[in-house]
Formats: C-alpha cells, structure tokens, sequence
C-alpha cells in the first residue's frame, strides 16, 4: 500500500481551501501557461494526497504555483513532495553543488514558523544509516567547488572567521538556553551561509574553509533540532553536515570527526547502541592523522559509554583511558569551538555515568560513579546550564542505584531548577529515566516526593 504525500498534505491544510477549490487554481495556473488540457478535480487532488500518486509534468510545477497564490509563500514541487527534492543523506549527492543544493532545499522548508512541515527525511538506522556516512572515509579529496550562479560578493577568510564566530556564539546559546530558542535562527544562518558558497566568488582556499564553516553551522542546527526532539530532521542537517565536511578538505576533518560523534551521540541518546558504536569508529579511523587531543578523547569517552551499554565492561575501561590519554596528550594550542566543550568535567562526568551503567551489573561500581560525577560536576562551567542539568540527573540516578534516596532527592531539586533555565527535551527524556529509577526505591524513602516534582515539571502547562 502506498504512504500519503504528507507533505502536499500539509501545505493543502495550510491553504485552508477546499480540494475542489485547489484543482480550480491548478487549472487556471496551467490556462496561464496555455495548457488548457489540464482540468483536474477533487478526487484527482485527493489520490496525489492521499495513495501518492504522481502528475506528470508540469502539473506539480502548476501545482507549486496555485499553493504559492494560496499560502502566501513560494513553494516548489520537491516542497510539494514531487520530483527528486532534497537528496537523502546517503552515497549520492556528495559533489560541492550537491551539497549546496540540498542544504538550500532542507533550510527553506525548514524556515516555516507558523506551523511545522513533515520531515523531508526519514531517521536512518543500522546498516543505513552506516552506509549513509561511509562516503566520508573513501571518496578522493580535490573535487572542484562550485562556480557560482550569479557571481556576486566577493568572500574572503575575514569573512569566513567572522561565520566561524557567529556559529561559536550560537553554540553558547545552546549550551546555556537549549536548542529549542534559537534553531531557526541557525537554520537561516545556515541557509544564509550556503547561499554564499553558490553564489559568491572565493578562492580555492577560501572555499574549503567557508564549506568548513558550514559544517560547523550544520552541525549547530543538527544539535539543537536533536535537543528540541526532531531527531529525523536533526539527523538529515547532521548527515548533510558530513557532505560539507568532505568538501572542505583537510580543513574539514575534524569537524567531520565532530558530526560523526553527534550522529553516535543521538543513536546512543534514542536507544541504538550498536549504531553509535559504529558511527564513534568510523570517526576514529577518518581522524587518525589527526594529532592527539580533545577530538581524539572524546570519541574515546563516547566508545566507552557506548561500549558500557552495551555491557561490554573491558572495552568501556580501555576507552574510558584511552580518552585520559587523550585529553592530557593535548598540545598548548586553543581546542577549535566545537570541541572546547569536552574538557575535563565532561571526562569525568562521562566515565562516571560509564560507572553508573555498568553499575547494572556490579552494584559496588555505583560509589565510584558518584566520586567521578561530583568531581565534574564541581568544574563544569556555570554557563554550561543544560549539561549541569544532565551532571544533576545522573548524579541522582548514581545515589538512587547506591540506595541513597535522600542525596538523590538533594540532585534531583537541583536538576528540576536548572531545567527551568533551558528548553530541552533531551533533559525531559533523562528525568523520565530518573523517575523509572525511582519508581524501584523502596517505600517510605524520599523517592516519593522526588517523583510527585518531576512529574509535576514534566506536566504540560
């Protein structure tokens, strides 16, 4: 059985007119461009909805043209459903001018505030999702960037650090305030920045940094639209991310290694652990010439947490100092801003939530969980507001599994006011998991009245 067009759909709900109403513009559209054999009805528009099926052109361009009069914004086959649309994240569309033209695609249909579109992607999972990052480590280097459409500004390295720090502080704000705040304003820097790259001249030098700094940007929006809980979408901006790296070169490896650690952060945050395990060693191998630091420490600390899910307790230990290793390998020069949040408060708050899974297994382990949290937890930064949020959750998870219901509660109170000061549902989903751990305290302790505040702040207002 065919799936329904959801994204004609959508853009029909938003008309607000009825489907005969529609076919009548479709056909005075198409009267326009001297077609006068197109007439469709109603039950015409609802089998495009409703079972998918597909007009030839150029109806879907008629179409595009009757919803553009009838929402108030331009809109084009691929955002109606039709024709090829944005490629999915996958071996194809890696060239620069692919690149280019699906991050335009996925930005302009993303950039609806009003109300939200269906996803243009569907979230990729085991060996798809593998192969979908496998380009990465086999395509050559040296593909040429794209000339521009209509050459217009010229952009220069000053202008490229000047996007490298705009995406640095809207970084911050995400740490700070969550992603749901800001995402779209990342989304249009994005869309903004790779315009630039199809329309601006640039030397090749300068290419390759500018389709670094778009990287970076997708790598922003990736994360906040994972931390506002649109994992397919933040997955496609992530993947997309990945083809940009590519394209940037040498100058994109790192930030390449970053995406590649997001995509494992999200699998391993949505419960597929062997796909963050795979896609943390995949960034590995694409960053071994890289020299040791904080992007090699902090692959190693998330192949340990994801090696401890996986019950894997030997491999958690070698990682989790193999990432010590790392992190104290460091040379004096400034970690890049997208790698500056693994510091040593992220080590120790990561291997003691390590401790705290493979505590599943051996109880004893808890103790040192709590000893490796309370230790980040007292360096993490004070803007660093959503990850004190999670330190506070997993500390409370840590006493919960020691049996100490009393400084659980204690953490808890502090995780509940920090989650006042951002907008994550990532915090959302880590308090679920508190309260399920909570649920198994026994009776009469304060876990009781741990449970009645998290639920009344995961409440709907």
């Amino acid at each position: 059985m065919s799936q329904p067009n959801d994204q004609l759909a959508h853009w029909v709900r938003l008309s607000q007119a009825s489907y005969s109403h529609i076919a009548a513009e479709v056909a005075r559209v198409a009267a326009a461009h001297g077609r006068y054999d197109v007439q469709p009805d109603s039950s015409r528009l609802s089998r495009w909805i409703n079972h998918a099926e597909k007009p030839r052109p150029p109806v879907p361009a008629f179409l595009a043209e009757a919803l553009t009069r009838l929402c108030g914004r331009r809109l084009t086959p691929a955002d109606l459903g039709f024709a090829a649309g944005p490629p999915r994240p996958g071996a194809e569309g890696w060239s620069a001018r692919a690149v280019v033209a699906a991050l335009l695609a996925t930005t302009r249909s993303d950039a609806v505030t009003d109300t939200r579109p269906p996803s243009l992607s569907r979230l990729l999972t085991g060996p798809a999702l593998v192969e979908a990052v496998q380009p990465w480590l086999r395509l050559p280097d040296g593909e040429p960037l794209p000339e521009p459409v209509r050459p217009g500004a010229r952009v220069g390295r000053s202008d490229v650090s000047r996007i490298q720090a705009t995406t640095a502080a809207f970084r911050l704000l995400d740490n700070e305030h969550g992603g749901a705040l800001s995402r779209l304003a990342v989304v249009g820097q994005l869309q903004h920045v790779t315009h630039l790259a199809a329309t601006a001249t640039y030397t090749e030098e300068t290419g390759r940094a500018l389709f670094a700094a778009i990287a970076e940007l997708a790598s922003v929006a990736g994360w906040m639209t994972h931390d506002a809980g649109v994992h397919d979408d933040a997955q496609r901006y992530l993947l997309l991310g990945l083809r940009a790296a590519h394209q940037a070169g040498s100058d994109g490896t790192g930030i390449g290694g970053h995406l590649l650690n997001c995509l494992a952060r999200q699998a391993n945050h949505l419960g597929h652990a062997h796909d963050a395990l795979d896609l943390v060693q995949a960034a590995q191998y694409g960053t071994r010439k890289l020299p040791p630091g904080r992007l090699r420490a902090l692959l190693a600390s998330l192949e340990a947490r994801c090696h401890a899910v996986l019950g894997d307790i030997g491999g958690m230990e070698r990682a989790t100092a193999a990432a010590e290793h790392a992190l104290m390998g460091e040379g004096d020069d400034p970690a890049p801003s997208w790698a500056a949040w693994f510091d040593t408060a992220e080590f120790h708050v990561t291997a003691g939530v390590c401790e705290f899974i493979a505590a599943e297994c051996v109880p004893a382990r808890s103790a040192r969980a709590i000893d490796l949290i309370t230790q980040g937890t007292a360096h993490r930064p004070a803007e660093r507001v959503r990850s004190r949020a999670f330190d506070h959750i997993a500390l409370a998870r840590a006493h919960v599994r020691a049996g100490q219901t009393d400084a659980a509660d204690t953490a808890t109170t502090t995780a509940l006011a920090l989650m006042g000061e951002v907008h994550s549902t990532r915090v959302s989903d880590r308090l679920r998991e508190l309260d399920t751990e909570l649920a198994a305290a026994p009776a009469g302790t304060a876990a009781a009245g741990s449970r009645g505040r998290i639920r009344a702040a995961l409440r709907p207002s």
